[in-house]
């Protein structure tokens, strides 16, 4: 009975540092890599979960539309793209919270998207920016009604392919996305008038 205890003890301890050398080599669970690190995102004007500057949101219902200059790092090896999609999901319009940025096709090596971001369909890196909320390309500041607070959340994700330009919606972005993901990061900001 003791030697069925120390080899089944030995199995385990075993089965375990096997399990623990395959994932911090990439070969975890399902041949995938085991679970990625998330994309780590910098917003330099606010800090995560913090309040968004005026400057980037709207003042007594006036849309400027910045948008913040964003950093991003550990994107994994094999990424080729990233996309960003911003919501409101304070607020629902139908079946969807408010969209209100989505741009995909970044090159993995951009490492970061500018302050003002121009309000064009395609970036001259080649990005594809989509129809928000307001109807136009690119960013839309957010702006909900006085006096409530809204969370804004700033998606990314890390892409082992380029998309087909002509993606219409969020929907269909998030469709085209699915099994391309290899990292995903959040930021959430918090915007009141």
């Amino acid at each position: 009975m003791r030697t069925s205890a120390v080899v089944l003890a030995a199995a385990v301890t075993l089965t375990v540092g096997l399990s623990v050398a395959m994932a911090q080599q990439g070969r975890g669970r399902g041949g995938g890599g085991g679970i990625p690190a998330p994309l780590k995102i910098t917003i330099s004007a606010f800090g995560d979960g913090g309040a968004i500057p005026a400057k980037y949101g709207c003042a007594n219902g006036n849309n400027a539309n910045i948008s913040p200059a964003i950093q991003w790092s550990g994107a994994p090896e094999g990424t080729q793209t990233i996309a960003l999609i911003m919501h409101d999901p304070d607020v629902a319009i139908g079946a969807e919270d408010v969209f209100h940025w989505g741009i995909y096709n970044i090159p993995a090596s951009a490492g970061g998207l500018p302050e003002n971001v121009p309000a064009k369909a395609t970036l001259d890196d080649g990005a594809v920016q989509m129809q928000n909320i307001g109807r136009s390309i690119g960013y839309f500041n957010p702006c909900p009604p006085p006096p409530t607070t809204h969370h804004y959340l700033f998606e990314f994700y890390a892409l082992d392919t380029k998309l087909e330009p002509g993606i219409a919606s969020r929907a269909d972005l998030i469709k085209a996305m699915t099994g391309h993901i290899k990292a995903k990061g959040l930021y959430v900001g918090l915007f009141h008038q």
